[in-house]
């Protein structure tokens, strides 16, 4: 049996109608019944795609296929709705449709109806800097696909979000795992290097330097041209 909704079918036409016809706002509305603004404006979205029939009470839970979530899933990463956009779309409780991306995002297998759950798919394997560098490189250089990266690499999307955006932010460094307690000693005494050795040391350092500078030029570039791509969405 299907659950009883906490407000009647005849309370959230009355809000919409008192909407649509400019009587009160969203937040007044909310107010006067007990709720809050958001969930007024997502009766009134799933208003104007279905009409007063969207509020009728289901004698059964609903199921969906793994196919149909997926799908669901798929637009909202192209950018194209919203999740309270899809839940009135679809007619589906906002909670159901945020809960099949949020485990998307984590990796967690989204499945046909199961009594029993969803369960995790993807355990993220161990990682070395380079590791994490090669696949932050490879999202930056793919359009920042992060759900690619994650799949290619056997990576949840959450990890592969973190560290691309950590080394936007805070550069290379911030991939490395910081152990506690003192820093190591430097592997290289430089009061032991000769005069050529210094020379050499110090051009291979500036040649590091160099290459990371036009890097991180590059990833600045590419992170200004996905911002603004995200702005023309809005």
């Amino acid at each position: 049996m299907g659950r009883k909704p906490k407000y009647s079918k005849e309370v959230k036409i009355k809000a919409c109608k008192d909407y649509e016809e400019g009587h009160i706002s969203f937040k007044g509305i909310a107010d006067k019944i007990g709720t809050t603004k958001e969930a007024v404006r997502r009766w009134y979205l799933t208003y104007k795609e279905h009409g007063p029939s969207a509020f009728e009470t289901s004698t059964t839970n609903k199921s969906y296929s793994k196919k149909f979530k997926l799908s669901v899933v798929e637009e909202y990463t192209s950018g194209k709705y919203s999740m309270p956009g899809l839940a009135a779309k679809y007619n589906i409780t906002y909670s159901v449709v945020r809960g099949w991306i949020n485990k998307w995002y984590n990796g967690i297998e989204i499945k046909d109806y199961d009594p029993k759950g969803d369960v995790y798919t993807m355990k993220s394997r161990k990682t070395t800097f380079e590791d994490r560098l090669e696949i932050v490189q490879w999202v930056i250089e793919n359009n920042m696909s992060y759900k690619d990266a994650a799949d290619k690499y056997s990576i949840t999307y959450a990890l592969v979000y973190k560290w691309t955006r950590a080394y936007i932010d805070k550069g290379p460094e911030s991939l490395k795992y910081q152990k506690r307690g003192p820093k190591p000693k430097s592997e290289i005494d430089e009061s032991n290097l000769t005069e050529v050795e210094k020379l050499k040391l110090e051009l291979e350092k500036e040649k590091a330097l160099r290459k990371r500078r036009e890097f991180e030029l590059e990833i600045l570039k590419k992170k200004e041209e996905f911002e603004r791509q995200l702005r023309s969405r809005k």
